[in-house]
């Protein structure tokens, strides 16, 4: 059994909203400098009173730094999560994309759904799945067209 749900939790202990909140901050910080409150709450669509209990809540948790007005910006523990998430992200994704064989676009939306839901393990098993199928090409193609099949029914 999991020893977390969607109510309870992610499996790094933090909601799957504050889980989008980092995520957004990294997203902002590897396109600029700096990021505000305001384009935290506009990536994650939210008002700005709202993506500020959220970065306080973050700040508490010691995953994010921010500073009255100031810029916002992870600590090292929340790099580390982010890094983390993304990992996450790009496995499922992966899986979703080479092996399910998923589009781009529904492969990233179930990734981002999924990546909240799912521990280290899990997504650990999901990405050996992934590396099996890559390196059987006569697996892969056998899948394939059952996939094809499957998607005629």
């Amino acid at each position: 059994m999991p020893s977390f749900t969607p109510s309870t939790g992610t499996p790094h202990g933090i909601s799957p909203a504050l889980e989008q909140y980092i995520e957004a901050i990294a997203d902002l910080l590897t396109r600029e400098k700096v990021c505000s409150v305001s384009q935290v709450a506009q990536q994650v669509q939210v008002s700005r009173p709202a993506a500020s209990r959220a970065i306080r809540e973050l700040t508490e948790q010691n995953l994010v730094e921010h500073k009255a007005y100031g810029y916002v910006d992870l600590t090292a523990k929340g790099q580390q999560l982010a890094k983390k998430m993304a990992a996450r992200h790009n496995a499922l994704y992966d899986f979703l994309k080479d092996v399910l064989q998923f589009d781009d676009e529904r492969a990233n939306l179930e990734a981002c759904r999924l990546e909240h839901q799912v521990d280290e393990e899990f997504v650990g098993r999901l990405s050996e799945l992934t590396k099996l199928f890559a390196g059987d090409a006569k697996l892969t193609a056998a899948w394939s067209r059952r996939i094809k099949r499957a998607a005629k029914t």
